[in-house]
């Protein structure tokens, strides 16, 4: 059975997220979360003025759901952990 590969900048994303979440959640798991979406917007952003002004980046929603994706990866359990 082969399983669907991840493209490397949606693999990155997602790994931002989970480092991101990561460190964050140390104070506190929703604002952990808020980070990793501002984050995730903000480099789309980023990338969106980068563009206007000569360079070229792709600009797409799902870098910041694969960024959001990693860091729920890492947040979901935390939050499993407090419910229990």
């Amino acid at each position: 059975m082969n399983l669907p590969l991840l493209p490397q900048d949606k693999a990155n994303h997602a790994v931002y997220g989970a480092v991101i979440a990561a460190i964050v959640s140390l104070f506190s798991i929703p604002l952990a979360l808020i980070a990793v979406a501002l984050v995730g917007v903000g480099k789309e952003v980023f990338d969106w003025w980068q563009n206007r002004h000569g360079e070229h980046h792709g600009v797409e929603v799902m870098d910041v759901v694969a960024t959001v994706c990693g860091g729920l990866i890492v947040l979901a359990p935390q939050f499993i952990n407090k419910l229990i």
